[in-house]
């Protein structure tokens, strides 16, 4: 069974009317939970990135769809007036690539509003909050728009859900404060230190861990940047993605003497920083403040080099209490995040109604003034033979039959169905009731 066919515009929006339908939005989420894990995620985003795209181009009654794609989401928002067909099809295609795992699920509507709503705030995040998931979606809309996927509809939801994201980040803290280790640790270091603005820093590692917190020191204006070790090359990497300078680990001692802040993350099973280099570094900047962080699991830092003045040591126990209170920080602020998520859905709900109302007019503009032509130019043919008033008596006559033929016909069905909402709400604007 293949994918239905589109019906042209007009008679698709025409049906939709008549059958109580209009346009509405569909989403199918995989997310990393539902998925079983990042791998899981994977295996299934390998599989549905082209062969989603390609299934929809062949369901024509998708007129417009976005794909986003995170580290720890695969969605489509698609807009439809068959939403009931298009679900089907797409859960079928789910489990046709998928067999043995029920891994997604589709919301509709309003539901898939608020939805983007959310993941754009960073509230359906691992990390509530975080920042990076609002360029992601953007991203993700950008290129639907230029591949030509996006037009009015969901044109208008991705930038109103970009704005909402906006407003929660500038009138709530859900994204402030350090989460992550990298984060924390320049926290804490600001924390300490003060600004880093031209403060000299020593990097200890050159793993995925010294990498993180080398992305949280970008853009921090840094003086001088050493980064050392055990593998000079991957030192030199991380320095020169830092605008720093790769010493080699017997050169440590001079670099630390130059430093305002040491960070340490070799991730080795020993200690790498030992008191004596921190005794001899400081000897010759007695009265300048040094400060160590240990993000190593297990520690490689000699606890004992707090014995030594001017010195300062924290470790991973710093860092994540820093993390879970920020962390709860952010939880404390989902709520005024939800609250702004709920106004901006009721305006958006608002704003969507009226548009609704505003294509019926439309829709019976034209068949009104349709109607009329056909009238008009029946009544100018006879307008030689006939006199006027009998003219207009007929034209005016035949505008009415035509004009509430439909409308009698289905007044008339809804009284038979039991529909009387309908029959009271045509009651009402006429004015009768």
């Amino acid at each position: 069974m293949g994918p239905p066919k589109r019906r042209s515009e007009q008679e698709g929006v025409q049906q939709g009317i008549v059958q109580g339908r209009s346009q509405m939005i569909v989403s199918m989420h995989i997310t990393h939970s539902s998925a079983g894990g990042t791998e899981g995620l994977n295996n299934v985003v390998t599989l549905l990135e082209q062969a989603v795209p390609d299934y929809i181009s062949e369901m024509e009654l998708i007129s417009e769809y976005v794909v986003v794609r995170t580290c720890n989401r695969f969605e489509v928002y698609m807009v439809t007036q068959d939403n009931r067909s298009v679900i089907t099809y797409m859960e079928n295609l789910i489990r046709s690539l998928v067999p043995s795992s029920n891994i997604s699920y589709i919301l509709e509507d309003m539901e898939s509003i608020k939805h983007l709503f959310r993941v754009v705030c960073g509230l359906d995040s691992l990390i509530v909050g975080e920042d990076q998931i609002q360029h992601q979606v953007r991203e993700c809309y950008m290129k639907a728009k230029e591949d030509g996927h996006v037009n009015g509809m969901l044109s208008r939801l991705f930038d109103k859900a970009i704005i909402v994201g906006k407003r929660v980040r500038s009138e709530t803290e859900l994204n402030k404060g350090a989460v992550s280790v990298g984060s924390a640790a320049v926290e804490l270091a600001e924390s300490k230190i003060g600004d880093l603005n031209g403060k000299a820093i020593t990097i200890l590692g050159a793993g995925d861990m010294a990498s993180v917190i080398a992305k949280n020191l970008i853009g921090k204006n840094l003086g001088t940047v050493f980064v050392s070790n055990r593998t000079y090359s991957r030192a030199m990497e991380l320095a020169d993605e830092l605008g720093g300078n790769a010493v080699s680990m017997d050169r440590m001692q001079d670099a630390i003497s130059q430093s305002d802040l040491v960070l340490v993350a070799t991730g080795a099973p020993h200690t790498v920083l030992h008191k004596p280099t921190i005794i001899n570094a400081m000897a010759t900047r007695p009265d300048r403040k040094l400060l160590v962080i240990d993000v190593s699991i297990p520690h490689n830092v000699d606890t004992d080099i707090t014995d030594v003045a001017n010195v300062d040591l924290d470790n991973m126990d710093s860092l994540e209490s820093i993390a879970q209170q920020n962390v709860q920080r952010r939880m404390k602020e989902i709520s005024s995040a939800e609250k702004i998520i709920g106004q901006e859905l009721e305006k958006m709900d608002s704003e969507r109604r009226e548009e609704a109302a505003n294509e019926i007019i439309r829709l019976i503009s034209i068949k009104l003034s349709s109607i009329r032509d056909k009238e008009l130019e029946t009544a100018i043919s006879h307008s030689a033979s006939t006199d006027v008033e009998t003219l207009l008596d007929d034209m005016s006559r035949a505008l009415v039959n035509k004009i509430t033929a439909d409308l009698y016909v289905n007044l008339r069905r809804a009284s038979r169905e039991g529909d009387l909402s309908s029959c009271n709400t045509l009651a009402q604007m006429f004015g009768l009731r």
